[in-house]
């Protein structure tokens, strides 16, 4: 999510560059002696530099929603790659807990039975056990699936990571989540254009059938909040204290400055 962020930053920060090319330009030209405004070498560079000026300025106008949009992609896709990924490691690390607890147990009522066992015998009954509570928990698809939080939450249940009761998804929080997630799939598989399932999973999306989406910087700030304290959100369920908890109540200001 920084990496998608960071390119989006330097993208804008180059467009406000290339709106000032034709200054830029006739600064070097001066300061290179060429200052012969009839020179064809001359007047090319300058309308080139012009040219692209009145694209840089187009793109500002335009609010970057084409990187928007590009940003936001990447960064549902981070998302889903942390909860794939957090969900089957943290079950493997909960049930391999589970059995180390299981085995201390049984080392402190059964000492004399321990001891007649070497290190590599003991080693093969914890991985035994491991793999007999891993048996017993089942199977999951660990595959994101759907729009808003619901679409981790069901995930992150099968490894008791999902929203604790005293801290809930905020309704306004998974309605940005389900508009961004829907114009994801929006984005990635219908060329930008809202269709009517887009719709049905987002009611509240601004657009109607056949819309174009055009993702301001409003948005764009609105949505990436709405990513950021999702994704803050699962890493703190995780590390409890370790990892800050983000301000569930105020994401809508967890958004990079100047975005």
């Amino acid at each position: 999510m920084e990496a998608a962020e960071r390119t989006r930053k330097l993208a804008d920060w180059g467009v406000q560059e290339l709106i000032d090319s034709e200054v830029h330009e006739r600064r070097r030209l001066q300061a290179e002696g060429r200052t012969n405004q009839d020179d064809p070498q001359t007047v090319g560079a300058v309308n080139a530099a012009r040219e692209r000026a009145d694209m840089a300025r187009a793109e500002r106008e335009n609010q970057l929603v084409e990187h928007n949009a590009m940003t936001l992609i990447s960064m549902v896709g981070a998302v889903d790659a942390l909860v794939e990924e957090l969900a089957p490691r943290a079950r493997d690390m909960f049930i391999a807990y589970q059995a180390h607890a299981m085995m201390e147990a049984a080392r402190k009522q059964e000492p004399q039975a321990a001891a007649k066992l070497d290190e590599a015998a003991l080693e093969a009954v914890e991985q035994a056990t491991r793999d007999l509570l891993a048996e017993r928990a089942g199977s999951f698809d660990p595959y994101p699936r759907g729009t808003g939080a619901k679409r981790w939450e069901d995930v992150l249940s099968h490894v008791a990571l999902q929203a604790p009761p005293k801290r809930p998804v905020p309704p306004d929080l998974d309605q940005a989540l389900t508009e961004v997630v829907a114009l994801r799939h929006v984005l990635a598989h219908r060329a930008g254009r809202v269709d009517s399932r887009a719709l049905t999973q987002a009611p509240t999306l601004r657009y109607a059938d056949g819309d174009l989406v055009r993702i301001t910087r409003a948005e764009y700030r609105r949505y990436s909040a709405a990513l950021w304290t999702y994704g803050e959100e699962i890493i703190h369920r995780l590390m409890k204290d370790l990892a800050p908890a983000p301000n569930l109540e105020d994401w809508p200001q967890n958004c990079a400055l100047n975005a």
